[in-house]
């Protein structure tokens, strides 16, 4: 590929793509891209919202994409036009969006979203590595595959080549596993990536839940995978992997830390670390076991593993300290050492342990000495007769009797009474056999603990202490209680309930009206807690089962003990009513419906017994009844709300309360109330209207409605009321509302309060949908004399105080806050911003409006940036704020006049935002409303706008000139016309220096250049220029934009690109303007680059200008901006001499001197640089002057580019002759047209370069251009070559020479061998053996495939020009021909070639003898040779063809030795070679090779093998001759009937062949015999098929329906590819009715059969036999019928399925329905 392509690939940039206009084709991830090019962008976009809406569904986190990636104004946005900024916050918002989708990646409305992003925003293009990291954990799926193939990865040097064999294969292959796993050892930055992948999308994760669990398993099972693939896991690996594995270990996702605990296994096993490291991971591990306790048997697994196989003693005891702090350590070792050997970590464990024992032993003891303790006795070790083992194993035996036997001996201690029993053991024993899942353990354990409670075991503990226990033991034990079936244990467990209830004195002060678990203390939540406990047991036992009496006792029980008040009683059931909605649970109890509707039931029947003396006390206010049943009636569950309701209604008798009224009117709407949960909400807003309207009661000492209210208010400003009752109660007042008047806000006086009210208003303005509403809050807030001030802070809340904090805080701050896309208070309510814009549109008592221009500026600025908060509507949005800021204008200078700068300060109003909103929108609206501002604002603030005019030039897109063309242009001329001359003027009257004036104008043309948009950069410069006179200053605004770029880049891949589109930027405008302008403006730049020092060290600008530190000041600015404003210079200088606009009007005077200064000037820099940092810098601003060098001499006439090229050729520099040697050549490629008199000294040039001491490189070079000077000027001048051709031949046979010198002299060789023909001929015999022997010594070609590519290309030209005089070297040329594999495209090609040239121009005589000892890659030779030869030369060979044949095909039998595949491919040459003989033989010629092939095949060989190899031959014979085949196949038939028969496993049990593949072969047999019968009975036109002939083949045809040869899968496909396909065209050829019902009726008798398998096929063989037969199918179709309705119940499911096919597709192709016939 030559600089220039490579500068155009260089400059293909997305938005130069051609497609983008052509759409041809359209990068799409669903569909074809030919049909995605057909459809529209709306309809993209309808695809990717329906795939949004279908994911909230999933997953509502996705629905703040809605205002940014999927509004309605991306649809026309081309981000390929947009500015760095904007294209950064689109590239955040989408690898945001990748990270959240990935999980969801395989779902099709996830796919959907992917192809808006891929259509409208070209991810493919930009967002590689998000897209990739979104997909790779499905890697192994054809979608994968998909993705990869949009991406634009074929230049090696990208980071996801590897990649590109999935490109290449459009089939849809996935990913091998094994190159992933290759990939991530080899490339440790894709390690990095994967593990970096993780940990965003944790971070991203709006909720990690299982959803992530699919990254997590990719995660673990690549990096696993990698570290058992790479043979040394080295010191960067650990490295690499280490920061993320303690990520890991530090995470809270219990998957996350699973994955890690895989990782740090693996690489225990794999290398042996130092101590220290692994003394950091075991902490680590330890540490993460106590924040997660949840996976303490996975962490304690990966502490085995990692001291089971790193150095002993490398775990310290930090990590044991962190173990103690595990609860379950005990238990998951347990359990761990049943199945596995944990003997390492009880190595490491037991010594610190004891030793902790020992240290502490008069402190606190440590966690696990009880555990000691357990082990070693105080009566776990006590040996029990009946068990033969202790007791402590004993209760834990997997035997149930033995565990019973512990329990009754642990009773049996207890009754005993002795005192030497560790009684911490006895309680943990009775608890843990509580938990049992046996029953009779259970009653046991409840026998012993009731022995323990009678027998006062515990006297150790104090009398709080001891109730307290028993209120814990109580705890426990009722769930066992619970559990119990039998009838003996649940008297047992009822009786152990009566001895707690009676056991549990604790007196609590529970409060006087409610018991609100809030307020209480941690005793008496525990009190409260077993109280619960035992009336849920209690109320459960009570309704059902064996002991319903004795539960029902039990309950009378605990009422008489512990609430034997009716206020008690109804206050612990009105906690249990409520208590449902706490989030809290201070009692640890769980209050389900059932419950909950059980504790209303029981108030209801309470009341129900209770006097009626007693309901009012209960319904008063002082009583939480009525208000806990008000919120009962809140429940969304009917029998809840139906049980309050019967609850409700037993306190409607208590007439003195002042709830009655309210309860009286609420029992009147029943059913609804208990029909809708919503309905009390509406009812006691309805009632509560009714109190607002009535007048003051009669009688003032009964109760009413509104004292009801009152009432419930204060009970809920109680602080005795529990929150959630309150919350509860204030939803059911919900609808309960008041009224704001213009009064009500005219007497307040706090701007506070106002506020406060005026947020209200605004919010329920936002939040109502009624247009009633609106209309009150619009004509309310008209009234109102509002300070702006107020409505500034709705508009904008303040931000939050801002206060001293830590270094480490802040940065605490901003990790919990990378993961939000913005912060909380940046957040902007935009609906609720119109609807108050909206208000300010007709408001005129307004204070002070100039405090809202702040506010507006803000939103306007908010509304500019993309984000999730911005609304679809935002044009209009705008359109409101530049509205009110020309009512807040108007109102401050309603004439037009300057403002005061106490009222408003010029620095307040932001012009800039008002050109912005111009620019980026293309809303004519918008730009009216922004003129119209602007126009304003102009004559109140002049220089502001003056200063900003130019970004006016920023009109974004083609919208605004399709919509208003000429408006458009007459803006910027009328810009250029007014705002430049005005500039100049000003600059005129500072100074009288024209040239500084000027370059300060060019200054602001371009620092203003980044911000106008692409298309108009072009015009507007030029016109500039024009104007300016482009001889006198082109070179001044060129120096001023490459200075403008290099004090703005950083050198990274962005600036790169960007450098790319500048340099065609600056080539475009210079192309504008005349060729003598330009070429006087390269002149100037490089005058004046050698005007500037070398470095900023160096001194002072030696400048023949006056005005150079405006152009580039070098204090200003660094040595390295210098060394790239030099290099940019220098390269654009080479590109525009190259550029096609600056050639195609070239013309003298060309800046050769210039530029031959300027190259002298840099090659002395290089020289005294070559020991300093900048030496790199020097060297490539050399070789950018050899660049524009090249481009001059280009332009030279051709006598000037000879004189210079011999001068240059004699310099003392390699490098400067390899140059010109260079240049030479890129001319000789150009096909410049050469006079006589210039064609002859080159040669001789040439030799004297390569004859001389040179370095390798110029050797090459000089080869090669040799080889040019032959290719261009050979064929007229061959005699001046005939030296170049014994020298290169000299170079090709030198032993000592470089490879690479070797290989261009060969390919110098052949380009000379194929000018000078009969002139090589002496040379052969030094050149042929040279390049065989070399070829023959392959070691430094497979090392150097370029030099085999020279030996292959000096081969195949010899052997083409001088083809009669190779016959001493033919037959090692064919050998290593047949030798020698391509490994790439070209020495595939030039292989190929010299085969071809070899079987074409070389004689039969000498060809075929050579040919005899090569078959496989040789075959090629002779099938080339014999097509080429002559029909009287191939009767001449045939005979000895034939022979050659016969030897070639007997390769099977003599040669297979089990490589079957190997075999086939073998004979397949053979084969294509003897059809190339076949297809030019005649038929008298033929038919004896045809029947001495038959002949050989029937002979006797090990195992039948020429079987094979003959039918496969006339399976190829009979396609490629068709019908004439057929005059030969007569003798066939018998053989074909008795192979059917012979390979049929259902007729006979010999096999054919006897080898251990023999069925395989005997498979590949009959596909050939059937293949071959297929095509003969396809092309008989002869009538082939007779009566005899048919009726010999039918049966064994028929027949191999049965034939289950090779297994159910062979016999499907032999079947389906082979069977049926022959079968039905057997029909076709027969051609007989009566043959036809023959056929159709064997194969009838065949669905009979006993396998389904079977029938199943004989149904496909009627079906084909219906589609060739068609309508002639009709007179077989009575016998048909009764058979298929014998299959329409067959016991095969499948068989039925295929039956309704058969007969659908029956009736299809006969044209009637046959449904009559069944």
């Amino acid at each position: 590929m030559t600089s220039l392509a490579h500068q155009l690939k260089r400059l293909a940039l997305p938005q130069n793509d051609p497609n983008l206009f052509t759409r041809k084709e359209v990068a799409s991830l669903l569909f074809d891209p030919k049909y995605a090019a057909t459809m529209d962008r709306t309809t993209f976009y309808a695809l990717g919202c329906n795939g949004l809406e279908e994911l909230l569904g999933i997953e509502p986190a996705f629905a703040e994409f809605q205002d940014t990636l999927f509004n309605q104004g991306s649809v026309m946005l081309e981000r390929s036009v947009q500015s760095k900024e904007i294209n950064e916050k689109l590239d955040k918002g989408i690898s945001l969006f990748l990270a959240r989708i990935s999980p969801y990646f395989l779902l099709k409305p996830a796919q959907k979203c992917l192809e808006w992003l891929i259509h409208r925003f070209h991810i493919q293009l930009y967002n590689v590595d998000s897209l990739l990291a979104c997909t790779l954990p499905y890697h192994e799926t054809k979608i994968f595959s998909r993705v990869v193939q949009l991406l634009k990865i074929s230049e090696p040097t990208h980071r996801w080549h590897w990649l590109h064999a999935l490109q290449v294969c459009r089939s849809g292959v996935p990913l091998a596993r094994g190159t992933l796993i290759t990939h991530c050892y080899k490339d440790l930055s894709f390690m990095d990536f994967i593990c970096t992948m993780v940990t965003k999308a944790v971070e991203v994760s709006t909720e990690v839940s299982s959803h992530l669990r699919v990254v997590f398993a990719f995660y673990a099972s690549t990096m696993v995978s990698t570290l058992d693939a790479v043979d040394k896991v080295t010191d960067t690996i650990i490295s690499k992997l280490l920061p993320f594995v303690q990520k890991g270990l530090k995470s809270s996702v219990t998957d996350y830390k699973a994955a890690t605990y895989m990782i740090v296994c693996q690489l225990a096993v794999k290398v042996v670390m130092e101590g220290s490291l692994v003394n950091t991971l075991a902490l680590h591990v330890a540490k993460s076991m106590v924040k997660e306790p949840v996976l303490t048997k996975e962490g304690l697994g990966c502490l085995i593993v990692l001291i089971q196989n790193q150095k002993k003693d490398s775990v310290g005891p930090k990590a044991f300290g962190h173990l103690c702090c595990v609860s379950s350590v005990v238990e998951s070792l347990q359990a761990m050492a049943l199945v596995h050997d944990i003997s390492p970590l009880l190595h490491y464990l037991l010594p610190l342990l004891v030793h902790a024992v020992v240290t502490e032993r008069y402190g606190t003891e440590p966690p696990y000495v009880g555990a000691l303790d357990m082990a070693a006795g105080h009566g776990g070790m006590f040996i029990l007769g009946d068990s033969d083992t202790s007791l402590l194993l004993s209760l834990k035996h997997p035997l149930s009797s033995v565990r019973n036997l512990a329990v009754e001996h642990l009773a049996g201690l207890l009754s005993s009474g002795q005192e030497n029993l560790d009684q911490s053991f006895l309680r943990e024993a009775l608890l843990d056999r509580m938990q049992d899942h046996v029953p009779e353990v259970v009653a046991a354990a409840l026998k012993a603990l009731e022995v323990s409670l009678l027998a006062q075991t515990w006297r150790s503990y104090h009398a709080a202490n001891d109730t307290l226990l028993i209120i814990h033991l109580s705890g426990l034990c009722l769930p066992g209680i619970g559990s119990l079936s039998l009838s003996t244990h649940l008297i047992d467990g009822v009786s152990l309930c009566r001895h707690l209830i009676g056991r549990v004195s604790l007196c609590l002060s529970l409060g006087d009206v409610w018991w609100n678990p809030e307020k209480l203390d941690t005793s008496t939540c525990c009190y409260l807690h077993l109280l619960c406990r035992l009336f849920d047991v209690t109320i459960s036992g009570s309704s059902q089962g064996p002991a319903e009496r004795p539960y029902r006792d039990l309950m009378k029980l605990l009422f008489q003990v512990h609430l034997s008040t009716p206020m008690d009683l109804m206050k612990f059931l009105c906690m249990l009513w409520d208590y449902g909605a706490n989030q809290g649970d201070q009692l640890d109890v769980r209050v389900g419906a059932v419950l909950q509707t059980q504790a209303l039931y029981v108030g209801q029947a309470v009341l129900t017994a209770l006097p009626a003396s007693t309901l009012p006390a209960l319904a008063s206010n002082r009583s939480p009844v009525v208000p806990s049943l008000l919120a009962c009636l809140c429940s969304p569950l009917r029998e809840v709300r139906r049980a309050a309701v019967a609850v409700l209604d037993q306190l409607s008798e208590a007439t003195e309360s002042s709830f009655q009224p309210l309860i009286t009117r609420l029992l009147k709407n029943t059913e609804e109330i208990i029909a809708d949960p919503s309905h009390l909400s509406q009812a006691l807003s309805v009632l509560h209207e009714e109190v607002s309207a009535d007048a003051e009661p009669a009688d003032p000492q009964k109760p009413t409605l509104g004292t009801a209210f009152q009432q419930l208010l204060q009970t809920i400003k109680t602080s005795a009321c529990p929150s959630y009752t309150a919350v509860a109660l204030l939803r059911a007042l919900d609808h309960v509302n008041g009224e704001i008047t213009k009064a009500f806000f005219a007497a307040l006086g706090e701007e506070k309060v106002q506020q406060q009210l005026l947020g209200v208003m605004f919010d329920l303005l936002a939040d109502s949908r009624e247009a009633l509403v609106s209309s009150a809050i619009s004509s309310v807030f008209k009234g109102l004399a509002v300070d702006a001030e107020l409505v500034a802070k709705e508009l904008v809340p303040p931000e939050k105080p801002k206060v001293s904090v830590t270094v480490q805080q802040t940065r605490r701050s901003k990790m919990l806050q990378s993961g939000e896309s913005k912060p909380e208070e940046e957040a902007v309510l935009w609906q609720r911003v119109t609807l108050i814009l909206e208000l300010l549109q007709h408001k005129k008592k307004l204070k002070r409006p100039q405090a809202l221009v702040p506010a507006l500026f803000t939103l306007l600025s908010r509304s500019l940036q993309p984000g999730p908060g911005i609304q679809a509507n935002v044009e209009y949005t705008r359109q409101l704020l530049l509205s009110c800021l020309l009512n807040v204008c108007q109102k401050l200078s309603p004439d037009g006049e300057p403002v005061a700068t106490d009222i408003l300060e010029e620095d307040k109003f932001n012009v800039e935002l008002v050109v912005q909103c111009v620019r980026v929108s293309d809303m004519p609206q918008t730009h009216h409303h922004a003129l119209l501002l602007l126009g304003t604002v102009a004559s109140m603030f002049p220089e502001k706008v003056l200063h900003n005019i130019m970004p006016i030039f920023t009109f974004m897109g083609a919208n605004i000139m399709r919509l208003d063309d000429s408006y458009s242009f007459q803006v910027i001329n009328k810009t250029v016309q007014t705002v430049i001359p005005a500039l100049i003027k000003v600059s005129g009257s500072e100074t009288s220096n024209m040239d500084v004036v000027v370059i300060k104008i060019v200054h602001v043309f371009v620092d203003a250049l980044p911000h106008v948009p692409e298309h108009r950069r072009l015009p507007i410069l030029s016109q500039l220029v024009t104007t300016l006179g482009p001889a006198r200053f082109l070179w001044v605004l060129m120096l001023l934009l490459f200075k403008q770029h290099a004090t703005k880049t950083a050198g990274s891949a962005a600036d790169k690109v960007a450098l790319e589109m500048d340099v065609e930027f600056w080539t475009s405008l210079c192309c504008t303007f005349e060729v003598s302008e330009q070429l006087t403006s390269v002149i100037h730049i490089l005058q004046y680059l050698m005007g500037l020092p070398q470095d900023k060290e160096d001194g002072e600008i030696h400048s023949c200008y006056h005005a150079e530190e405006l152009l580039f000041n070098v204090e200003a600015h660094s040595s390295k901006e210098l060394r790239h404003f030099k290099f940019l210079s220098v390269n654009f200088t080479a590109q525009l001499l190259a550029a096609s606009g600056f050639i195609g009007k070239v013309g003298p005077p060309t800046p050769q001197g210039e530029t031959l200064r300027y190259i002298h000037s840099v090659a002395r820099c290089v020289e005294e640089n070559s020991d300093k940092p900048t030496a790199k810098f020097w060297r490539a601003l050399l070789n950018k002057a050899y660049d524009v060098l090249d481009k001059v001499n280009s332009l030279l006439p051709t006598d000037t580019f000879i004189m210079v090229m011999k001068g240059l050729m004699t310099n003392r520099l390699p490098s400067v002759r390899r140059k010109a040697m260079e240049l030479l050549n890129n001319k000789l490629q150009h096909k410049t047209k050469w006079e006589e008199q210039q064609v002859h000294s080159h040669p001789e040039a040439e030799m004297r370069e390569e004859q001389e001491e040179e370095l390798a490189i110029n050797r090459q070079t000089a080869l090669y251009s040799l080889k040019l000077l032959c290719r261009n000027f050979g064929a007229a001048h061959p005699e001046a070559f005939v030296p170049v051709l014994q020298r290169a031949v000299e170079v090709a046979t030198a032993t000592e020479e470089e490879k690479n010198v070797t290989g261009s002299a060969l390919l110098c060789i052949a380009e000379v061998a194929s000018v000078l023909k009969t002139l090589a001929i002496p040379q052969l015999p030094r050149l042929m053996p040279a390049v065989l022997q070399t070829m023959e010594e392959r070691k430094d070609l497979l090392s150097n495939e370029i030099y085999l590519l020279s030996a292959v290309t000096a081969l195949q030209r010899v052997s083409e020009t001088l083809p009669h005089f190779i016959s001493p070297y033919l037959h090692a040329t064919v050998s290593q021909v047949s030798k020698t594999s391509a490994t790439s495209p070209q020495l595939s090609a030039r292989l190929t070639s010299l085969s071809s040239t070899l079987a074409t121009k070389v004689p039969p005589r000498v060809l075929l003898p050579t040919l005899t000892n090569h078959l496989g890659p040789l075959m090629s030779i002779l099938k080339a040779h014999i097509t080429h030869m002559e029909k009287d030369q191939l009767n001449t060979h045939q005979s000895e063809l034939t022979s050659f044949f016969l030897t070639a095909l007997d390769f099977r039998a003599q040669h297979c030795q089990g490589d079957l595949p190997k075999t086939a491919e073998v004979e397949g040459f053979t084969i294509d070679c003897l059809l190339a003989m076949v297809m030019k033989l005649s038929e008298i010629t033929f038919r004896p090779l045809f029947f001495k092939l038959f002949d050989w095949s029937k002979t006797e060989t090990e195992g039948k093998q020429r079987l094979l190899t003959f039918y496969r031959l006339a399976d190829r014979i009979a396609d490629r001759l068709k019908g004439l085949f057929v005059l030969f196949a007569g003798n066939l038939v018998k053989p074909f009937s008795d192979l059917l028969q012979q390979t049929n496993v259902a007729k006979t049990d010999e096999a054919l062949f006897d080898s251990a593949d023999g069925v395989e072969k005997s498979t590949m047999l009959l596909h050939h015999v059937l293949d071959c019968m297929f095509k003969i009975f396809m092309y008989d036109t002869h009538h082939f098929l007779s009566k005899d002939r048919a009726e010999a083949l039918m049966g064994p045809l028929v027949d191999q329906l049965e034939n289950t040869l090779g297994g159910e899968e062979s016999y499907q496909l032999r079947v389906t590819q082979h069977l049926v396909p022959c079968l039905g065209q057997f029909s076709v050829a027969m051609g007989d009715d009566t043959q036809w019902k023959t056929l159709n009726y064997q194969v009838l008798l065949k669905t009979r059969h006993s396998s389904s398998k079977v029938r199943f096929s004989a149904l496909l063989m009627v079906m084909e036999l219906a589609r060739k037969l068609r309508e002639n199918y009709m007179v077989l179709l009575p016998e048909t019928i009764p058979f298929l309705a014998e299959l329409m119940e067959d016991e095969s499911e499948e068989v039925e399925h295929q039956v309704q096919k058969v007969i659908q597709e029956m009736e299809n192709i006969l044209g009637e329905p046959l449904q009559s016939y069944f």
